[in-house]
């Protein structure tokens, strides 16, 4: 059986403009009826790294929150410290980046909460018994949650080849620890052919495990990484390929694995918006936004966190390149992921994520105005 995902493009007008359409997706796809008055709802959101500019707008986060708090007051919106070193490693950190990017209280209308608390070791272990987790760390605040909307920025991503709802509650509702558990497999090394030695790399890495050689050349010890690929972020010059020595594979399976952990406690109290606007080549956890690869093509919604990245990639897709965008000398691509990072094969997670039982890849989209 295919699931539902709704799906309104970006076009508005003085009797419709995007928050209406965003108020009438929540209302088509009937999410109104997944909350009781007594859920303490989590908005799992991404506000963005500082310096970042192309995460969701405010407006559009607040006015599901509004729709939201119509049937329950006790909504809050919630995301987790980060693995790498950057502005949202602790809480006091992130909180203050959430506020200069726009997000606060007054302006969401609901508090914002970290959820894995002042150093991201507030946790529960919920118990999976996957292929590659056992037992997956989850933010406590997040697991404490009766439901969630989980609103999502489809984009690039330089491990997963694109970020979705999928990467958003595995990677998003996971602790630092169970963050390094999933990227444990994700082994980067410097192409001394490229490297300039500038030493950003160096600068940027949370664990010192990149020095210069003698050659002026970085090198990173595998003993000590972590994972993390915040050097491959980085590194201007392209200098440590995203086709790691280690196969993608483990990362995308277990980073699935984890979204079911996160919403295991939640059966049928989860919904999902992705905004496929400012579709840039890389995470909104970088500290820049270069120009987006296609224009904005709309908003989806669904219950289904597979079948709305399915279609997410299928609208994405069809959408034409944007002029100036590091796509733009690609004509008639078929599928603009696979031409972006051709070593990554992301059809991986979608896959393992459907094998699992977090959804289903087989969607039927239905449009709105």
């Amino acid at each position: 059986m295919k699931s539902k995902v709704f799906f309104t493009n970006f076009r508005a007008s003085p009797k419709k403009n995007l928050l209406d359409k965003i108020r009438t997706l929540y209302l088509k796809a009937e999410f109104e009826k997944i909350f009781d008055e007594s859920d303490r709802v989590a908005i799992k959101i991404h506000w963005g790294e500082k310096g970042n500019t192309t995460f969701i707008p405010v407006p559009y986060i607040r006015t599901i929150v509004d729709e939201v708090k119509k049937k329950c007051a006790n909504v809050y919106i919630t995301d987790t410290n980060t693995l790498y070193s950057g502005e949202r490693k602790n809480a006091i950190e992130n909180i203050r980046t959430a506020a200069y990017n726009g997000f606060t209280l007054e302006s969401t209308g609901a508090p914002i909460i970290v959820a894995d608390g002042l150093t991201g070791t507030d946790a529960v272990e919920v118990e999976v018994n996957g292929d590659y987790i056992k037992k997956a760390k989850i933010a406590s605040a997040i697991y404490h949650s009766t439901a969630m909307v989980v609103v999502s920025h489809f984009k690039g991503h330089m491990l997963f080849s694109f970020g979705g709802a999928i990467k958003h509650l595995g990677m998003g509702c996971a602790t630092s620890a169970g963050k390094q558990i999933m990227h444990s497999d994700v082994k980067p090394y410097i192409d001394e052919d490229i490297c300039k030695g500038d030493s950003i790399c160096i600068r940027h890495c949370p664990v010192k495990c990149i020095t210069l050689k003698d050659n002026k050349k970085a090198h990173i010890n595998q003993d000590l990484c972590i994972g993390c690929g915040e050097c491959i972020v980085v590194c201007p010059h392209r200098a440590i390929p995203e086709n790691w020595k280690t196969s993608s594979e483990p990362l995308q399976c277990k980073t699935a694995e984890y979204a079911l952990a996160a919403i295991k406690n939640k059966i049928n109290k989860v919904v999902y918006f992705n905004f496929l606007m400012n579709i840039t080549p890389d995470c909104d956890c970088c500290d820049w936004s270069d120009n987006r690869l296609t224009p904005d093509i709309g908003i989806l919604a669904s219950k289904d966190p597979v079948a709305i990245d399915e279609a997410s990639i299928h609208l994405f897709n069809k959408a034409p390149i944007s002029p100036l965008s590091i796509m733009e000398k690609f004509v008639d691509v078929q599928d603009k992921l696979k031409t972006l990072r051709p070593k990554i094969d992301y059809s991986i997670i979608l896959r393992h994520a459907e094998k699992i039982g977090l959804g289903s890849r087989r969607f039927e989209l239905i449009e709105i105005n």
